[in-house]
């Protein structure tokens, strides 16, 4: 009897023996598991950086054969003309027989999109590219928060304007959310009297107030833009005839 007894005690010893190195198995396993997971994630994350990193690259440098090789995707896309300097000028781009397209609004860690890159770099043929595959024609300046139209009269970037006018008409009065400058606000204070001009053309209202209470007329009055304040008054009083 205290034979059976013992043998009972050492099977279910050895039962809770078991079970314990299982869930210390599997416990063990899921740590792996969930280490292997965050390290693909950091090197998924470094190489998309690297990626855009390349891409925007290529658009400040106008090397749009290989811009468009990274919208459209492409089964292996290397670009050794991008910045000869760089440590990592053929790094292949994407697996053998697998694609790797860059979607139109897609950002880097620091918010960099490629419309904003497109226009800051003055590359208008990929600006245009990028609004016929869908690009975020709103799309913000991660450093000054202004708008596409904003960036684009800010840089002085006349044919962006006029691409960007052309798709939507509506931005050419649109505020910027910092502090509600109005397109004809930035183009005032870099007096590009030829952007002035197309804003205006396009619909431009300079009595807008910003959120400081300013209008594009006070910028040009207290930053003595002469003849852009003319352009600014005379539009006013044509518009009310």
């Amino acid at each position: 009897m205290k034979c059976k007894c013992l043998i009972g005690i050492l099977s279910l010893i050895i039962s809770l023996t078991s079970i314990s190195e299982t869930i210390d198995n599997q416990g063990y396993m899921g740590k792996i598991d969930g280490d292997y997971d965050f390290i693909v994630q950091k090197q998924n994350f470094e190489l998309n950086e690297i990626r855009l990193s390349l891409f925007f690259d290529a658009i400040r440098k106008g090397n749009n054969r290989y811009v468009m090789m990274f919208l459209e995707g492409a089964e292996t896309t290397t670009i050794p003309e991008v910045e000869e300097d760089r440590a990592m000028n053929n790094i292949e781009l994407s697996q053998k027989n697998e694609t790797y397209k860059i979607g139109v609004n897609s950002k880097d860690q620091l918010g960099y999109s490629p419309i904003i890159v497109a226009i800051e770099s003055k590359n208008n043929e990929v600006l245009q590219k990028l609004l016929d595959l869908g690009a975020n024609i709103r799309e913000e300046h991660p450093v000054f928060k202004k708008l596409t139209l904003h960036t684009a009269c800010y840089y002085e970037n006349v044919e962006a304007v006029k691409i960007l006018l052309a798709k939507d008409k509506s931005l050419v009065n649109e505020q910027s959310g910092v502090d509600g400058w109005t397109p004809l606000e930035d183009a005032t204070l870099k007096s590009n009297t030829e952007i002035v001009k197309i804003l205006l053309e396009n619909g431009a209202n300079p009595l807008i107030n910003d959120y400081s209470g300013g209008t594009a007329v006070d910028m040009g009055t207290e930053f003595g833009k002469g003849e852009i304040v003319k352009l600014l008054r005379d539009n006013i009083k044509a518009s009310r005839k």
